[in-house]
Formats: structure tokens, sequence, C-alpha cells
């Protein structure tokens, strides 16, 4: 899977639609393979719809570990 990275700054409105497309693309290759496999489209989206419900819980919750390297160079938060 490749996804590039943004091409516009982060207050740019145009950001938004271009995250958007890049998904929307990477879901109907997702969606098709699922189905190639012998998924049925319906049971794909639902899937795909239920993941992304899951996920937006997830970072809600506030309960994902924010990532830290490997060798310690960053300062974690209350250090410095």
């Amino acid at each position: 899977m490749n996804i590039g990275p943004p091409t516009f700054d982060i207050d740019d409105v145009r950001r938004a639609n271009e995250c958007a497309c890049a998904f929307d693309h990477l879901t109907k290759q997702v969606a098709i393979e699922a189905v190639n496999a012998g998924w049925l489209e319906g049971e794909v989206a639902l899937a795909l719809a239920d993941a992304a419900e899951r996920y937006v819980m997830h970072i809600a919750a506030g309960t994902h570990a924010v990532p830290v390297a490997a060798n310690c160079n960053t300062a974690r938060a209350g250090e410095a």
C-alpha cells in the first residue's frame, strides 16, 4: 500500500479533500481485492465502515500510545 504525504499545509482547506480522495482510492483498492477474494461487496462495505468507526472511537478514547523513538532521542511528555 502506497500512501503519499499531504501536499498542502495543515491549515489549507484543500488538505481535507486531498486526504478524502487518497482514502477513497485506497478503500476502493481494498474493496476490489476483498471481492476478488470471494467476499460479498455488501460485506466488504460494512466491514470497512465498522473498522473506520472502531478507529474513530479508539482515537476519541485517547487510549492509543504515543510513538516514542526506539533510541529515546526524543523527549517524552513532561521531560526536557
